[in-house]
């Protein structure tokens, strides 16, 4: 039997297929502010190169309540389900995403036992850094070299004023792998404030778009003094829960 598991994101919409719990398929694209339209199109395409669609089908993410089919799971359960799949021991997970993020505690089974979520704003989500990079016009040079340059602190996690404070920087001639450095510190700072209101984990499950940043997770294990371990394509994991749990 093959089972789907559908995460409409507010930035992406991902489909994963397993059979006999396995991942055989996935893909993601564009939510392009329709994320049910955007999950309609996966599962058409799906259907088209395999011919037949998937037996059962989970829904999560935010579109979930309006899509027209399947059977709905919030995107905590999916998340959790997914992480446990890949780190049974370990029962915190940090979930970065674009539009919000996300602590999650799990116990020895893969269940919930505690979350929270910051939705207020963009700060502490992967919008705000996705904005101010964006601004930046960042070469691969300059990425590489905020690995090593010393951090300029930014002291707004607004992303108006971050922004503006980051021009103002680089107007008074601060390199910008010392920008970028400080940008990351500093949400780092944010994000293990946020996953030490739920307790102190040893190791910590980072998923969502926000993982793919490597000097985000450097800066987040000294935060947190501990480890980050990331799950294969951590941007599906809610969806590979999904898919589990179908």
């Amino acid at each position: 039997m093959k089972q789907a598991g559908l995460d409409l994101g507010s930035v992406n919409t991902k489909l994963v297929v397993v059979e006999n719990g396995e991942r055989i398929y996935s893909r993601v694209v564009p939510s392009r502010f329709d994320s049910v339209q955007a999950g309609i199109t996966l599962l058409k395409t799906y259907s088209e190169e395999y011919g037949v669609k998937p037996e059962k089908l989970v829904v999560t993410g935010y579109g979930r309540v309006n899509f027209p089919e399947g059977r709905v799971i919030t995107e905590i359960t999916c998340q959790g389900r997914g992480c446990h799949a890949y780190f049974p021991d370990y029962a915190y997970i940090l979930d970065l995403g674009g539009q919000d993020a996300k602590v999650i505690k799990k116990n020895a089974e893969g269940k919930i036992g505690q979350f929270i979520m910051n939705d207020k704003c963009a700060a502490g989500t992967g919008r705000f850094l996705d904005i101010i990079l964006k601004g930046l016009d960042l070469t691969s040079e300059e990425l590489n070299l905020a690995t090593e340059a010393t951090p300029m602190p930014i002291n707004s996690m607004c992303t108006v004023f971050a922004e503006s404070e980051v021009i103002t920087m680089l107007a008074k001639g601060i390199p910008k792998p010392e920008v970028v450095a400080g940008l990351f510190k500093s949400t780092a700072k944010r994000l293990a404030n946020f996953v030490e209101s739920v307790g102190h984990p040893e190791c910590l499950i980072f998923t969502g778009g926000g993982a793919h940043y490597s000097l985000l997770v450097r800066f987040l294990e000294r935060e947190l003094k501990g480890n980050v371990v990331i799950p294969p394509e951590p941007e599906l994991t809610a969806a590979y829960g999904a898919a589990l749990l179908a």
